[in-house]
Parts: C-alpha cells; structure tokens; sequence
C-alpha cells in the first residue's frame, strides 16, 4: 500500500493549516479509540481543549509534551491546564534527569480510528490565539512558516509510531534512553524504514552520501544545519561532482554562516530563506536522485545537528515511495521560487 499523504504549510498556503488538519482528527475520534501525541512546544489553546473533550467522551488520549522546551516557559500555561484535566491519565511530562538535557523534539500525532493514520514531520502546535508576539518572534510562526506533516498509513509503521508515545522514558538519564533495544531497532515496511533517537549509531544520511557524486541530485529543505559530520558528508558529495541544493533557515544560530562557507567552497548551492515577516523554513527534509534508482527522502523531526544526532528524542524515516518524494521535489521547487529564497 502507499506510504501516506504529505501536507504543507508556508506562506503560499492558508494560514494554521496544518493545526487545523491536526484539530479535524482529534474531533472526528469516537469513542473507544486512541488518541496518541508526542510535541516539543504545545502552545495551542483551542487544540488542548480538543484533547482534553476527545478524552471526556472516552478517547483514550496519551500525550507526552516537553516540560522546558528551549523556550523554557512556552508550555507552561498549557501544562497547567491539561495537569488540571489529566486527560484520564494519559498526561506525560518530559523532564528527564542527567547533567546533559535532552529534549522531546520528536513530533507524532496518531490516531486509532475512524482510520489508523500517524503524522510525522517537523510542525509543532506551538501558536495560538491571541497570539504571544515576543513568543513567535523567538521561536518562529510555525502556524504560517515552512512545514511539513507526512500522514502515515501504513499498518507497521503506525503501530509503531502509537507504541513508541507512551515508550518514550519521560524521566530516565540519557546514556539508558540511546542504549534502550526499542530506539536501535530500525522499524522496516516496504520501501520506508523509521529511526528513532537518540541511538547508538547515528550516521544513517551520512552512511546514504558516502560515495555519492556526479550525476546524483541532492535537495534539501533544512531549517537546522551544524557540525561537521553532516557538512562534511553533503560537501563530499558536492566536491564529487553531485548536484547539491540546499535551503536553510535564515539565522546564523541554526545555520552558522562558516558551514554555509564550507558548503559554498565544496560546490555546493545554499540559500537562506528571509521571509520579511520572519515565518521560518522549519521544513527537514532531503532528497537524494542517483541515476537508475528511485528517488529517496529522508524526513521528520531530526535536525542536522548534533543534539538531534546524540542527545535529543527524535524520528528520521527514509522512503523510496513515490507518492512522498513527488511531493517533495514538487514542494522544494515551490520554496525555490519563493523570492525571499536568497543566496547565502
């Protein structure tokens, strides 16, 4: 069967459109089914309080949520608010222990029925209405900015998806979360194959661009971009001789500009992507064209940095359907028309 169906949202798309497709799932589950979530920042009133009905008509709703997202008081005004609730016992506040903190940055919205479909991908329900200006202005409008969900249907993918909400260790150190069997265990169903951080062997996109170079394609929509193992891996690639496209977020923070130099030096294309109302290109995704093979995409929550590559809960799927990557070089040449897309 096909993988799913991608949804987008941006500038060129309605505003909230991907929350509104989230709320349209979460008030069509009957009573008796699942509801099962896991988000970095949840801000949003109006699907809180979606949740929080879903669960007193008999839904059994599991959500495990950041308690101190980088943001660090983002969540709290609806953490008190689904603590007083509950949601009949489902509620799991991410707050593990260690010197090193790592975050819930992976992001799952699965429903049980009236079909079983997971969404994957990079949106947070991190706005609301009325909107907190000085929130958005750090953490970015996802509700109108770069985004992607993937609504996963096929059956071994959103078992897996649903289990790993509630086996996410909500309060353990991290050196007992990356050992755990059940993140080092790819989840495999036809063309696709799920990874789950963080994990003892990280380098999976690294390992798919060794070798790699001319007459391959490789695009990439990336809203975080750091460290020298991936750099170094997608600059080879460029250096041997491979198309390399790559649109970044626009601040030196989650881009900084001496990976961009390196990128540009090996041969690679890089553009910033400046929206003048500050909506952020808060895509992750990539795809990889070799000549004789089906188009790959990798996708989901993971950045490429090292914190998504070591310390953070995340979800990386890599797919040869090709519904998906149709999707996604159609959605890359979008973003590539858009004339706030500048060189770098």
């Amino acid at each position: 069967m096909a993988l799913g169906t991608l949804h987008f949202g941006g500038p060129d798309l309605p505003e909230r459109a991907l929350r509104n497709l989230l709320q349209s799932h979460v008030d069509e589950s009957p009573p008796g089914s699942s509801i099962d979530w896991c988000t970095y920042y949840f801000r949003d009133e109006a699907l809180a309080e979606a949740l929080i009905r879903a669960s007193d008509r008999g839904v059994a709703v599991t959500l495990t949520v950041e308690r101190t997202p980088r943001r660090k008081n983002a969540n709290t005004a609806m953490l008190k608010r689904l603590e007083a609730h509950g949601l009949g016992g489902g509620l799991r506040i991410f707050a593990p222990r260690g010197p090193v903190h790592p975050h819930l940055h992976a992001k799952i919205y699965a429903f049980s029925a009236p079909r079983p479909i997971a969404f994957i991908g990079s949106f947070n329900p991190s706005g609301n209405e009325p909107e907190d200006a000085e929130v958005i202005a750090e953490i970015g409008d996802q509700d109108r900015g770069h985004n992607l969900l993937l609504g996963i249907e096929e059956p071994v993918l959103v078992d897996a998806l649903r289990r790993h909400v509630s086996a996410i260790p909500v309060s353990g150190g991290l050196i007992a979360s990356r050992l755990a069997p059940s993140t080092n265990r790819a989840i495999r169903a036809g063309d696709s194959a799920l990874f789950f951080y963080p994990r003892i062997r990280t380098g999976q996109v690294e390992r798919e661009l060794h070798g790699i170079g001319k007459g391959t394609s490789i695009r990439a929509a990336i809203s975080h971009l750091k460290g020298s193992r991936f750099v170094a891996a997608i600059g080879g690639a460029a250096r041997r001789g491979a198309h390399v496209d790559l649109i970044v977020h626009d601040t030196e923070r989650r881009v900084p500009g001496s990976d961009v130099v390196r990128l540009r030096q090996a041969g690679a294309i890089v553009r910033r992507l400046r929206h003048p109302l500050g909506w952020p290109m808060h895509a992750k995704f990539l795809l990889i064209e070799k000549p004789g093979d089906a188009a790959a995409a990798w996708l989901g929550s993971a950045n490429f940095n090292p914190r998504s590559r070591w310390i953070n809960q995340e979800i990386l799927l890599r797919t040869t359907d090709g519904a998906t990557t149709e999707a996604l070089q159609a959605r890359f040449a979008r973003i590539a028309d858009d004339p706030c897309c500048e060189p770098a």
